[in-house]
C-alpha cells in the first residue's frame, strides 16, 4: 500500500504485520482517533485524554520523530 491511499478501516492482522513501521503507526493513529472521538461523545474525558496521547505518540512515530526504538519495560 502506498502512503498517498487511505488505510481501511480495518486490516487483519497479516495485512498489518507487512506494512512498513511508519504506515502501521498512521493507521494506529487513525484508529485511536476514532476510539477518542467515541470516548469524548460518552463523555469519558480521562480515557479521550489518554487516546489523545496515544495519538500523538503514533503521529511522531509516522512521522519518523523517534531515531530508536522506544519501548516500555516489560
Amino acid at each position: 500500500m502506498s502512503s498517498s491511499q487511505p488505510l481501511p478501516k480495518s486490516l487483519p492482522n497479516a495485512q498489518v504485520s507487512k506494512l512498513p513501521p511508519a504506515e502501521t503507526a498512521r493507521y494506529s493513529k487513525d484508529l485511536i482517533e476514532s476510539l477518542r472521538k467515541i470516548a469524548l461523545q460518552q463523555g469519558h474525558s480521562l480515557l479521550a485524554h489518554l487516546l489523545g496521547l496515544a495519538a500523538l505518540e503514533a503521529k511522531a512515530l509516522a512521522d519518523g520523530v523517534y531515531a530508536h526504538e522506544t519501548r516500555l519495560p516489560e
